[in-house]
């Protein structure tokens, strides 16, 4: 923490031009985070959203490596890199939720945010493992911002995320006062998350007490509603999973959490009729042209079955369970 704290200064200094160039409509930017590891979930992101037509000249994805800054900038879409905080994460993927991996790109999260937060930007924060149906701004473009923070519903509702339950892998934070004080001292904080092992229950616990002691007012995208659905709802909402598989419902986006590495994501993802990236894991995207990068990107669906007992937009009866004795989904 000391390092990006003395480097702060001269880090805002590099990040505001990028920043000024992404946000310059309405100061809000859409950030990710991402290492080399979990790369393919990323490229999925983009060749989903070219397939839907959605702008990405919003986005902008801090990356922990360079390999990864190539690979974005490669599809046209804007990276930053910043060698004193970034160079020693993690460059793989996490193994599982909460190991030492997982839980080193936490604290790279925990950094993105709070910068542009300090640089007066509203942000809308999302994990790799995303895909949109909606434009997610919308959203909150068109409603008055009552709130200072909205997060999607975890769906975990245990006493570890009391009362809050909010999902830090999809969250929105407007730019005032209260959010740039949380984040500062969040970010001091940020020794409960390698306590912890968990951004999600570090972040619960600061966010308790500025809400009570410092009136930052929080809203929850419930997991009850359609509009910000995720892994509580594939794994424990049939009749939601089989209408949004109809068509009949239509979320701002869809997030694979509840899932316990890259290799479930991509599975679901192919199973749900959500992955675009027809590139393997070992292809070099770093060194590509954008023209030859967004090859990886296919324009139809790359659908295939892995698991019986999961949702999916084909049957997959032949396919084994992933959760033992489980029946077919279908």
């Amino acid at each position: 923490l000391k390092p990006y704290l003395e480097s702060l200064p001269d880090t805002l200094e590099k990040l505001q031009p990028i920043a000024e160039k992404v946000g310059q409509t309405d100061k809000t930017i859409i950030v990710l985070v991402c290492n080399l590891g979990q790369s393919e979930l990323l490229v999925n992101f983009i060749c989903h959203a070219r397939a839907h037509n959605f702008d990405l000249s919003r986005v902008l994805v801090f990356c922990t490596d360079l390999e990864t800054k190539k690979i974005v900038e490669s599809f046209g879409v804007t990276a930053f890199h910043d060698e004193v905080n970034f160079d020693n994460m993690p460059v793989q993927a996490a193994r599982s939720y909460g190991d030492r991996r997982f839980t080193g790109m936490m604290m790279a999260k925990v950094f993105s945010v709070h910068m542009l937060t300090q640089l007066n930007y509203n942000v809308l924060f999302q994990d790799v493992d995303v895909v949109w149906y909606r434009h997610p701004l919308e959203y909150f473009q068109n409603r008055t911002l009552d709130f200072d923070m909205y997060f999607q519903d975890d769906g975990a509702h245990s006493f570890r995320y009391a009362p809050y339950s909010p999902n830090t892998g999809f969250y929105f934070v407007k730019a005032v006062d209260r959010t740039r004080y949380f984040f500062n001292c969040f970010i001091k904080l940020s020794d409960l998350i390698q306590q912890s092992g968990s951004h999600q229950s570090a972040l619960t616990a600061v966010l308790n007490d500025h809400v009570s002691y410092r009136g930052l007012k929080v809203k929850i995208l419930s997991r009850d509603d359609d509009e910000f659905p995720g892994g509580f709802h594939f794994h424990r909402r049939k009749p939601f999973m089989k209408q949004l598989i109809e068509g009949k419902k239509q979320p701002y986006v869809f997030h694979m959490s509840w899932t316990t590495n890259k290799e479930n994501k991509r599975h679901f993802f192919q199973q749900l009729g959500d992955w675009y990236n027809s590139c393997n894991s070992n292809t070099k995207i770093d060194s590509m042209p954008e023209q030859s990068a967004n090859a990886c990107c296919s324009a139809e669906p790359i659908i295939k079955c892995h698991y019986r007992d999961k949702p999916s937009k084909i049957p997959c009866k032949e396919s084994p369970s992933i959760d033992k004795n489980k029946a077919s989904w279908w």
